[in-house]
């Protein structure tokens, strides 16, 4: 049976980094000179490539390098690969011109599909390892199956005439909870755990105990806080509030325990700079949650769009992608010159660019300020500096060479 070579392939989700940053472009685009394209149509293209082209192909790709052994990795991981790209690729040609029409609902459900094959696949290959990357793992599969149930709500509720229902809006709220702080943010903690034992490191029972019960089992009960705005009563601030300050003793014991350890372990530094900016605003994200689920501010957070976005895009972009790209540097498969360094430090900068500009309006306005600055026409340089550095870097992803590899 031939192996499936992860490194191979590496180069495919940093092409649709490209292809997602250039509709990130066009989206933008959109509010300065506007062109003949249905909007929203192109918001769904933008996402699912997101979200299954970028993202869930990387992971994939990491989870076999990293914890599938080499005579696991072949023809059914190899063909998985195969139905995922086309169902990535399927979506990103049909979402433009019909939104979740029927062509695009037949590409999402083969994905779907595939990555719960998948997913039941490397719960086999792990149920043995007893390790905190595989008990991470684990749990982040299982909320991405869980996340699943979020889009399988939707056609039921358009059918009963609910399209406009809160019910509608807490199933999209549903799958992008799971999928963001469940099934990326875990699946990165694995692969950064997985690193760390790789070195040496360890921890002691009780340590691992109380990261699991803060930030792993605490997922769930979180989601109340994408409910804050429904009529549930005063329990969904306490339960939102609770949670929150399990996950900022979790996060904060994280920096604990792995902080020091990344300083004089990592022999990369452009490496080691990725993974501690994730870590930083992955800190940053659980202490902005605790402060979203305070009565008052929970509604001004929802009042602000551009808020909500710089939110996605810091999770998204400032945590998960710059991890994953911390990953791809380790594994080799990232090559460090000129041009890729260039294209890490112009694409940080787009990020950068677009989280103050999304936030500034709505936070000057809070405290009864005006920002005076061309909005639009700020973000747009950002989606562009965010295309160019992901283009800078997709050239320069080469094929694993095990003398490089590090992690």
């Amino acid at each position: 049976m031939s192996r499936f070579d992860p490194g191979k392939f590496a180069r495919f989700p940093l092409l649709y980094l490209v292809a997602l940053s250039a509709l990130g472009l066009l989206l933008r685009w959109q509010m300065v000179s506007p062109l003949p394209i249905n909007y929203r149509y192109f918001v769904h293209a933008h996402s699912h490539t997101a979200f299954m082209g970028w993202v869930y192909n990387a992971l994939f790709l990491l989870m076999l390098q990293h914890f599938v052994a080499k005579e696991n990795n072949g023809k059914l991981f190899r063909g998985c690969f195969i139905a995922l790209q086309i169902g990535v690729l399927g979506m990103l040609g049909s979402f433009p011109f019909q939104g979740y029409g029927p062509v695009a609902i037949a590409f999402s459900t083969l994905h779907m599909a595939v990555t719960i094959a998948i997913a039941v696949s490397i719960f086999k290959v792990i149920r043995d390892d007893s390790s905190l990357a595989a008990s991470f793992l684990r749990w982040a599969l299982v909320y991405e199956l869980i996340s699943g149930v979020g889009p399988l709500m939707l056609g039921p509720l358009s059918a009963m005439g609910l399209k406009d229902s809160s019910f509608y809006s807490l199933s999209i709220y549903f799958f992008m909870h799971f999928q963001f702080n469940g099934w990326f943010v875990l699946a990165c903690l694995a692969m950064l755990f997985r690193l760390l034992e790789r070195s040496g490191w360890s921890l002691a029972d009780t340590e691992r105990k109380w990261l699991k019960y803060t930030l792993l089992y605490t997922v769930g009960p979180a989601y109340v806080m994408s409910a804050l705005w429904t009529d549930l009563g005063d329990w969904k601030y306490l339960l939102a509030m609770a949670t929150g300050v399990l996950q900022i003793v979790g996060v904060l014991l994280l920096l604990r325990f792995v902080w020091k350890h990344l300083k004089q372990n990592l022999p990369v530094p452009w490496a080691r700079k990725c993974l501690q900016l994730g870590i930083t605003l992955l800190t940053v994200k659980y202490f902005l949650q605790l402060a979203g689920s305070i009565p008052g501010i929970d509604s001004w957070v929802m009042a602000n769009n551009g808020i909500i976005i710089a939110f996605i895009h810091l999770i998204f972009i400032g945590v998960v992608s710059f991890m994953l790209l911390g990953f791809y540097i380790l594994g080799g498969w990232l090559h460090l010159n000129a041009m890729s360094k260039t294209g890490i430090l112009v694409f940080f900068g787009g990020f950068a660019i677009t989280e103050i500009a999304l936030a500034a309006l709505p936070s000057f306005s809070l405290v009864g300020l005006s920002a005076h600055f061309s909005y639009f026409e700020t973000l747009v340089v950002a989606a562009a500096m965010l295309l160019i550095g992901s283009v800078l870097m997709a050239l320069e992803v080469k094929r694993l060479q095990a003398q490089q590899a590090i992690f």
